[in-house]
């Protein structure tokens, strides 16, 4: 019984912060009344310090499940085979260079559009340039990995 009431203290206490947690939030009352805007953002800034009290208990959630999922026996985490670390690293850097590259096409793209309009696109061309340049390196690192030598012809074409 003692330990039911302790347990409804605690979770009362815990409703209690974070009520007071979520009432931080001030904004102007006539402004409340006047805009549906205003009214929404309250709510976005309420869900937010929910959330941000909420982290903590779903991060131990899912790293829980996921430490569960290693098999019923309580398997090793990289099940017996050796080579799933590599194949993983390897796999992440394939989708890494993938992935530069598109942001690099979606930079130009987008700096080519400014041009276009008459803003600013330096910016975007560089970050584009950048994006290229470093799915280049990862595409290096990749064929590395892979085992592949890297050819470079030094004679220019001769």
């Amino acid at each position: 019984m003692t330990t039911q009431l302790s347990k409804r203290n605690l979770i009362r206490g815990y409703r209690s912060w974070l009520r007071n947690q979520t009432n931080a939030v001030q904004i102007d009352e006539q402004l409340l009344t006047n805009s549906r805007t205003a009214r929404a953002s309250q709510r976005l800034f309420q869900a937010s310090a929910i959330l941000n009290a909420l982290t903590p208990v779903l991060l131990i959630g899912i790293m829980s499940v996921s430490v569960m999922a290693q098999g019923p026996s309580g398997g090793s985490i990289f099940g017996g085979d050796d080579q799933t670390l590599g194949n993983g690293v390897r796999e992440v850097i394939k989708w890494g260079r993938n992935l530069l590259f598109l942001l690099g096409i979606g930079g130009l793209m987008w700096a080519a559009v400014n041009y276009m309009t008459e803003k600013n696109w330096t910016k975007q061309a560089l970050g584009g340039v950048f994006c290229f340049a470093f799915g280049a390196v990862a595409s290096l690192a990749y064929s590395f990995s892979q085992g592949n030598a890297v050819n470079l012809d030094t004679d220019l074409g001769n």
